[in-house]
């Protein structure tokens, strides 16, 4: 089944993002594509009427809650099927988005489904975030998202590592996760700070930053 342009136009309104034409077409096709493979890559398990909700609003979620800034360096920690770095990337062209993704065969539909949507700007990094800061030429990141694709303590770990000074992370969490003694000394031996929960839209995110000193 073709995705709805009105559903699409329904999740920009409601995230507060400002959407045209041609972001609207590809957030579509992005979705076409990520439903054309998802069985054989284990890519969602979302069912497809739910999917302008749980996988393009959720992301567009993260828009209105930073000044996007041309070239921001932003991770998407975890990416699988693209989110919520795909979509952020579309609403946000002007960042400068890298997938990291340790899958090979998920790896290799970013790859894909990036060509198809002419999204050249968008890298994809194959293999372990905690091995991705000690590879040479990598610019520590501005800005971290991910759908909580790794426990939260490991998360803080990685954070702390891939963040530069001053940078934030915007990680979508689910109802059960709770700021306690534990994950607030995890994010202070990360080198972390302001760790809260918040909401967006339909999303509730952990939010926290980068100490201004490594």
């Amino acid at each position: 089944m073709k995705p709805s342009r009105r559903g699409v136009q329904d999740c920009a309104v409601s995230s507060g993002a400002e959407l045209g034409e041609r972001e609207r077409q590809l957030l579509d096709r992005f979705v076409e594509l990520l439903y054309s493979d998802r069985e054989r890559l284990n890519l969602t398990r979302v069912p497809r009427a739910e999917a302008e909700r749980r996988h393009i609003q959720e992301s567009l979620d993260l828009v209105p809650l930073r000044d996007w800034s041309p070239g921001d360096r932003v991770l998407d920690l975890g990416s699988g099927g693209g989110l919520p770095g795909i979509p952020l990337a579309i609403a946000v062209p002007a960042v400068s988005m890298t997938l990291v993704e340790r899958d090979r065969a998920k790896a290799a539909f970013l790859l894909s489904c990036l060509g198809q949507l002419g999204l050249g700007s968008v890298r994809v990094a194959v293999g372990d975030a905690g091995e991705l800061a000690a590879r040479p030429g990598f610019e520590l990141a501005q800005v971290l998202v991910s759908r909580a694709a790794v426990p939260v303590p490991r998360l803080l770990r990685l954070a702390g590592a891939l963040l530069a000074p001053g940078a934030e992370a915007l990680v979508h969490v689910g109802e059960s996760v709770a700021i306690d003694t534990r994950l607030e000394q995890a994010a202070a031996r990360a080198g972390l700070e302001g760790l809260r929960l918040e909401r967006s839209g339909s999303s509730r995110l952990m939010r926290f930053r980068r100490t201004a000193r490594l």
